[in-house]
């Protein structure tokens, strides 16, 4: 049984208990109320075509609460592998509550309208390293500035981009080419689209450096290409010989694809890409910037499917490209979850955190205590150049509160112990490298404090994690009472077996092959065909016969086949199939019988489950004695 589907059906049927107004079942010294009840019997009444009435559906109720606490009684609830898949299940049913949907739904947005068109870019590059100390950023910082001050005197972007750039693309004055959405880091993506063509961005700062952007064109995006290649390679920088060599050899496959030879057998004869060769040189789908320019250029100007390029050349070798298929980029309702998922991986993700955490601030009137921040930024900074042990303790006896919220203080010792769980960077901390460290550090205490409060806060939330709580015990628990139980007891099965024989039977039917015929010459060929053999073929028949007759094989029981019902139970229906008016049978009448065991296993290892279930909730009816008050359902 597929584990997390039986959960998630199991835990349909009920939730733990939440605050009471009215009691409806009481186990022990447990109470369910009203609103619990009505919760699990609406939601599951919704799932149901023939829905129950409340005081119908007490009994479902009844039984899942003794399940779970015989559960908890037998510690099932203690067990670290269900406190760890527990705690999985929070974790991933939090995310929607610690993120701020409007924030996500922006970015989301603004990805699709950046996925719609395509920027070329260049850009001039000072930069930074991974931990840069203030006095390298501020150095940085104004290169950058005097190099857009240059600009605006009127100094041409390309002469600055090769003199001045510290980028990769230095060289090429700076051009980065067309490039779309996800295909930069997040900073330099917004700036860019967010600049007009023929203008330069304000500065921006990356995970790099300080850029500089100036936009060449925008273009409507293509959406993704699918091609096939076949490609004679050449080594990186080769000499002009060598690259001849390589020309030459496409040349005469391009000459040979002209005169009708079949492209795959040119890529399993000439290719090179020993990768696609075995796809007759197919490559992945792919947008504008994916690949290098010259062989995107030419797979996206080929107008048609099945149509092959003229030779072309890139830093890898020469490819002959045919286009196999084109498709647009999908409307935003069928291309979201993927966007979902690339926002996970770049910046864009903290939009809707920051967004929760702003909200936090307000809501449990987050404040700083500006002294103590500033007395312990100092501290840090200072203390941070010596030993990691004497750095915590110096923290732990400053005893001050640098912020507080909803009630609780941020002390300076659970800041020395929690903020730097490891060891202190080389040098110490700087004031820039302790607003990052403090900022994180607020931003999770007060995500923490959130999450561990979803329960009271959100009354859906609690029901999911009841649902998930009960639904886990419940599976296991079942797993040993009931199911495993079931398949496992060979003696009790077949007891069971044994004492329901009669509820296993085996109506009486025909046992063999039906033989549909569309005329009366087919039915008297075939007739004479199977005397000679029972066994018969219909493929080794001639196509002019076979395509006459229509066969079925198997077991047929009455009702099942209008025609067979006429000759095998002279039912007096007159029913004929005018495509196949005649009917030929080859088997025989089986009389009703009882299944074997074996025959019926899977049915005896259910029904005996069911019976199992039943005598367990019988048990644990008389173990905890349920009382129900069903007087409350009259007020309602």
């Amino acid at each position: 049984m597929n584990r997390l589907f039986s959960l998630l059906f199991i835990a349909l049927i009920g939730l733990g208990a939440m605050a009471q107004e009215e009691t409806v079942l009481t186990i022990g010294e447990k109470t369910y109320s009203l609103d619990e009840f009505n919760y699990i019997y609406d939601k599951n009444n919704s799932l149901t075509q023939e829905p129950v009435s409340r005081n119908e559906y007490v009994d479902l109720f009844v039984n899942y609460k003794l399940k779970v606490e015989e559960a908890i009684a037998q510690g099932y609830d203690t067990v670290p592998s269900f406190q760890k898949e527990l705690d999985y299940y929070r974790n991933e049913l939090a995310k929607p509550y610690l993120t701020d949907k409007k924030a996500t739904d922006e970015v989301v947005k603004e990805a699709y309208e950046h996925m719609l068109y395509e920027v070329d870019a260049s850009h001039i590059l000072v930069k930074l390293s991974k931990s840069p100390t203030p006095e390298d950023t501020l150095k940085a910082y104004k290169k950058i500035l005097n190099i857009k001050k240059q600009l605006e005197k009127g100094g041409d972007f390309d002469q600055l981009a090769v003199e001045l750039s510290e980028g990769p693309s230095a060289p090429n004055k700076g051009h980065l080419g067309y490039f779309g959405a996800f295909m930069m880091v997040y900073p330099f993506e917004k700036a860019a689209y967010n600049t007009p063509v023929g203008e330069v961005s304000e500065i921006t700062r990356t995970a790099f450096g300080y850029h500089l952007i100036k936009v060449n064109d925008k273009r409507k995006n293509k959406g993704e290409v699918l091609v096939a290649h076949i490609m004679k390679a050449f080594p990186y920088q080769s000499n002009e010989q060598i690259q001849n060599q390589s020309k030459i050899a496409i040349d005469s496959i391009y000459n040979k694809l002209q005169n009708g030879e079949s492209f795959n057998a040119m890529v399993a004869q000439f290719s090179d890409d020993k990768q696609t060769v075995a796809n007759n040189g197919k490559l992945p789908w792919f947008g504008t910037g994916r690949m290098v320019p010259e062989f995107s250029d030419a797979a996206f100007s080929l107008s048609e499917n099945g149509q092959v390029s003229k030779p072309v050349k890139t830093q890898f070798g020469w490819h002959i490209i045919k286009r196999l298929d084109v498709r647009p980029i999908k409307p935003l309702d069928e291309c979201r979850e993927e966007i979902l998922q690339k926002i996970k991986r770049d910046e864009r993700a903290f939009a809707g955190k920051k967004a929760t955490v702003e909200r936090l601030k307000k809501e449990y009137n987050f404040t700083i205590n500006a002294s103590d921040l500033a007395s312990l930024q100092a501290l840090v900074v200072k203390a941070s150049k010596g030993e990691k042990a004497d750095f915590v303790k110096q923290l732990e006896e400053a005893q001050l509160t640098p912020a507080i919220f909803n009630g609780q203080s941020i002390h300076s010792t659970e800041f020395a112990h929690e903020a730097f769980k490891f060891n202190l960077p080389s040098g110490g901390f700087t004031a820039a490298n302790f607003a990052q460290v403090w900022n994180g550090y607020v931003e999770e205490k007060l995500i923490e404090h959130e999450k561990s409060n979803l329960e009271n806060k959100y009354p859906d939330f609690k029901f999911l994690m009841n649902e998930y709580h009960d639904g886990l015990l419940i599976f296991e628990i079942s797993q040993k009472e009931i199911w495993n139980r079931a398949s496992n007891d060979s003696t009790g099965l077949a007891v069971y077996y044994s004492e329901h024989k009669s509820e296993y039977t085996l109506d009486e039917h025909f046992d063999g092959r039906l033989f549909y015929c569309k005329n009366k010459t087919a039915y008297k060929q075939l007739k004479k065909l199977l005397k000679k053999d029972e066994s018969l073929n219909l493929d080794s028949l001639e196509s002019e016969l076979s395509d006459q007759i229509m066969e079925k094989e198997g077991r047929f029981f009455k009702g099942e086949e209008a025609q067979l019902d006429v000759k095998q139970w002279k039912d007096k229906k007159t029913v004929i199939d005018t495509n196949y008016p005649y009917l030929l049978t080859e088997g025989k009448l089986v009389e009703e019988s009882i299944q074997t065991l074996d025959e019926v296993r899977g049915r005896v290892i259910s029904d005996y489950q069911e019976e199992l279930e039943q005598k367990w909730i019988e048990s644990l009816k008389e173990k905890y004695d349920p009382k129900v008050n069903a007087f409350v359902f009259n007020k309602q």
